[in-house]
Parts: C-alpha cells; sequence; structure tokens
C-alpha cells in the first residue's frame, strides 16, 4: 500500500526478482561453455562470483537506496548510493502514466511505472541516435503501480 506524503520504499519482492533475472542471465550465459564440452557449474560459478555477486550487492544498495514520496501534487522519487539523485514531477505536467508488466515480472506480480512528461531532459542523444527515457520510474507490485497510475490520472482530471 502506498502512504501518502510518506516516505514509500520498493516492494521486498523486487530482491528476489532481481536474484531469479541475473541467474537467468548468467544461465543464458553459460550454455555456449556447455555445447564447448565444459560442465556448466563452473562457467556458471565464475559468471555468477566475478560478476553476479557484485551485481546482487550494487542492486541490494540501490534498493535500499530508492525511496519515493506521493503528495497531493506531486511525485518524488529519491535515489542513489553515492550521489543522491531527487526529482519531483508535478502531476499538472505528467503528459503520460505507464505501467509495463515484462512476462518474469508478471510472475513476481510486479509492474514498472513510468512516468512521462513534456520535459526536453527525456531526450538523451549520443552518436547521432535519441533515446526517450521517463522523467521518473518505479518498479512495484501490481496493485500499487495500478493504484499510482489511477491516483495520477484522478489529479490530473480534477485540475
Amino acid at each position: 500500500m502506498i502512504s501518502l506524503n510518506t516516505e514509500n520504499k520498493l516492494p521486498k519482492k523486487l530482491k528476489s526478482y532481481y536474484l531469479v533475472e541475473l541467474a537467468l542471465f548468467m544461465l543464458f550465459f553459460s550454455l555456449p561453455f556447455m555445447v564447448m564440452g565444459i560442465k556448466i557449474w563452473i562457467p556458471f560459478f565464475w559468471l555468477s562470483l566475478f560478476i553476479g555477486l557484485p551485481m546482487y550487492l550494487y542492486f541490494l544498495f540501490i534498493y535500499d537506496a530508492t525511496k519515493f514520496v506521493v503528495g497531493e501534487n506531486k511525485i518524488t522519487i529519491n535515489s542513489g548510493i553515492f550521489i543522491k539523485k531527487s526529482k519531483s514531477v508535478a502531476f499538472s505536467g505528467i503528459q503520460n502514466v505507464e505501467n509495463v508488466k515484462g512476462i518474469l515480472r508478471q510472475m513476481f506480480g510486479l509492474s514498472t511505472v513510468k512516468i512521462w512528461t513534456s520535459s526536453p531532459s527525456q531526450i538523451k542523444i549520443s552518436k547521432s541516435e535519441s533515446e526517450h527515457m521517463p522523467d521518473g520510474m518505479l518498479i512495484l507490485e501490481d496493485s500499487d503501480a495500478d493504484w499510482l497510475k489511477n491516483y495520477i490520472l484522478d489529479k490530473q482530471a480534477k485540475q
């Protein structure tokens, strides 16, 4: 349940989700070694030790450092381990709220909430290519993601 005007944390099941996602990623990259005749547990072990463990520890730090506050007129997302970032998005400036559910996230009951505004800072240009990034993004439980989307849209409709 998302509380208004208080600091909210990301869902606890997100830790398990990232652990499974990381294990599947490492298993996928271990499969070519099996084709070469190497037992799959050997590359999986080394990938887990040198890539998986540091990535999971990094995620745990990010998980603990990310918090958000839903107010009457804006949402504020605080994140960062060494460099703290705080981004507030006024509901009046939001153009679109999108809930995205991948196959694995559906299995865990999680959704990604993307908040889009008309801000030019959403466009990242590099090497003559542009990429559109949302102004705010959170991974929440499905019910909380739906509630947040509806809350923002209701607030916009009343303005």
